[in-house]
């Protein structure tokens, strides 16, 4: 693993930005520093283990994928060996990729906004649950979407290069519909209208373990568990939390660490809002309008 994840660094080491490869939905931009420089080598890792994995001409063949992409893509590309996809799925993402400018690329493949304004949308559509029961499915299609910029490319394109599929109302449809899909998938033996169970989370997470980059697992939401809940958000591990008042009612997705604060999607609200990590470790969440964890769902 060492060749070829000192062979990625090397890569990355060429960009003209900072070397982010998958912190950049702790909502940075291309041009800020990286507040943690450890969850940035995570990608280039994991991929250094994929490309291990893979045969010689495989090999040889992403590594010239990952060379020949531009500085703005070649983080993106990474990013997808990282997820696990085949040297011949990387290299037809970099050529749908290839020559795109960099707003481009932001709108296509990071769901949640770079530029930190802590609106969640696409082209203006909020990337938010359709109803009231599906927090849970949507922390899902987060956590896989900044895990693997393949999806990311899918619901917003539909894999096409047709500018119409590449629209704000055809994303809708996708993403409303890929909602549905994990809903049904988290809910086989639990009521759809009472929302989805901490373990139904954890057991679809881990249908996208390789791209995730770990297996994960459901857990009360004790303090060993909300301190491994915070730490796996600092290193880059999006964790899905339950929160409530005097029941469970609501999931929110940890999704990295900024200073003292935590960073948190809020699928109800399609936006993105920052947490002090003290106050969640001592269950204090007042400013995002619940006052309890229940679960966290955390890398295993």
């Amino acid at each position: 693993m060492l060749r070829a994840t000192a062979v990625l660094l090397c890569l990355l080491g060429q960009t003209s930005g900072p070397q982010w490869v998958i912190t950049h939905v702790s909502a940075v931009t291309h041009d800020d520093p990286v507040p943690n420089e450890s969850p940035a080598a995570a990608p280039a890792e994991r991929a250094g283990e994929r490309l291990e994995a893979m045969s010689t001409a495989d090999r040889d063949r992403v590594e010239a994928t990952i060379a020949t992409a531009d500085a703005d893509e070649r983080p993106y590309v990474v990013e997808a060996v990282a997820a696990g996809h085949s040297a011949g799925e990387v290299a037809s993402f970099a050529r749908l990729i290839r020559g795109k400018q960099p707003h481009w690329l932001h709108t296509h493949l990071d769901l949640l906004d770079p530029n930190g304004s802590g609106w969640v949308d696409y082209r203006s559509a909020p990337v938010q649950q359709p109803d009231d029961t599906s927090c849970g499915p949507m922390t899902i299609l987060m956590a896989r979407a900044l895990a693997d910029p393949l999806y990311a490319l899918y619901l917003t394109t539909g894999d096409s290069t047709d500018r119409a599929n590449a629209a704000a109302e055809q994303f809708q449809a996708r993403l409303t519909a890929e909602e549905h899909r994990i809903h049904a998938e988290t809910n086989r033996f639990w009521p759809q209208r009472l929302g989805s169970t901490p373990l139904g989370i954890s057991n679809e997470l881990n249908r996208y373990a390789d791209a995730l980059g770990t297996r994960y697992r459901a857990r009360l939401a004790d303090r060993p568990a909300l301190a491994e809940a915070a730490d796996a958000a600092g290193n880059g591990y999006p964790v899905p939390v339950l929160i409530g008042d005097w029941i469970p009612r609501h999931y929110i997705l940890l999704i990295g660490r900024a200073g003292a604060d935590l960073l948190y999607y809020e699928p109800g609200y399609a936006t993105v809002g920052s947490l002090n990590e003290q106050d969640f470790l001592h269950g204090k969440l007042a400013v995002i309008g619940f006052h309890r964890s229940y679960a966290v769902v955390t890398p295993s």
